[in-house]
């Protein structure tokens, strides 16, 4: 068993190293070329001035753009794979889904996305990192805003039933077809232009690391459902909040 374990360890960190050189490419590819053409530029004595300035500041703006691309992938690759310490304090789940609406609900509304919130009847008190928590559904949220280029209905909705607790993100957007299922989760799998398919799989961390877990059901045409279900605080939670 544990050479076993040993070797899906090296398999994920290779398909990690795999992903993240695939995802550098083309930016570092832009990046030689706009600043060979800028060289080029420099050193054309017979250009006018004007001109050099003028292409000179379109490729520092195209570089600039690159390296931010560059910046949020790394960022982003180490939220997935760095040491993470949390900061939990007791919170309502209630609280914290109106907060991330409050956040998120002026650019839903540019998009068409009427956002609707189910909250539980009672508090619902989980030992939670604020920030990291959030940070997980701002993912999916985008994700589901996304899936409903022509406007649509969000909705979260929060309940507690036992010792657990729930968030739910609903979405009436085009659903995930079948064929990307299987490797929703996965890291750098995405079926968009210009995404680097890490944002489900740091939510997926978060959750872990919450002791949580994370599932989803879809229907074509019909939306996507995303489930977070975190352990309730327990009275040493409440009392401990803070401190880990």
């Amino acid at each position: 068993m544990p050479e076993a374990h040993e070797r899906r360890t090296i398999a994920e960190i290779t398909e990690l190293a795999g992903g993240l050189a695939h995802e550098l490419r083309n930016p570092l590819s832009t990046l030689m070329i706009n600043l060979k053409l800028l060289a080029e530029d420099l050193g054309d004595g017979s250009a006018r001035p004007a001109d050099v300035r003028r292409r000179g500041l379109l490729r520092v703006d195209v570089l600039r753009r690159e390296a931010g691309r560059l910046q949020a992938l790394l960022d982003d690759f180490l939220h997935l794979t760095g040491p993470r310490r949390l900061r939990k304090d007791a919170l309502d789940l209630n609280d914290v889904v109106a907060r991330l609406v409050q956040f998120f609900r002026p650019q839903a509304q540019s998009a068409g996305i009427d956002v609707k919130t189910q909250p539980a009847s009672a508090s619902v008190i989980c030992s939670v990192d604020e920030m990291l928590l959030r940070q997980a559904l701002l993912n999916i949220v985008i994700n589901a805003q996304e899936a409903m280029p022509r406007g649509g209905t969000l909705e979260i909705s929060t309940e507690r039933y036992g010792d657990w607790a729930s968030i739910s993100v609903s979405d009436t957007g085009m659903g995930i077809a079948e064929e990307n299922r299987d490797n929703l989760l996965r890291p750098f799998y995405s079926t968009k232009a210009r995404g680097n398919g890490l944002g489900l799989a740091i939510t997926q961390r978060i959750i872990d690391d919450h002791g949580g877990n994370l599932t989803w059901e879809s229907e074509i045409g019909k939306g996507t459902t995303f489930v977070i279900r975190l352990p309730l605080a327990s009275s040493r939670d409440h009392n401990c909040a803070g401190r880990t």
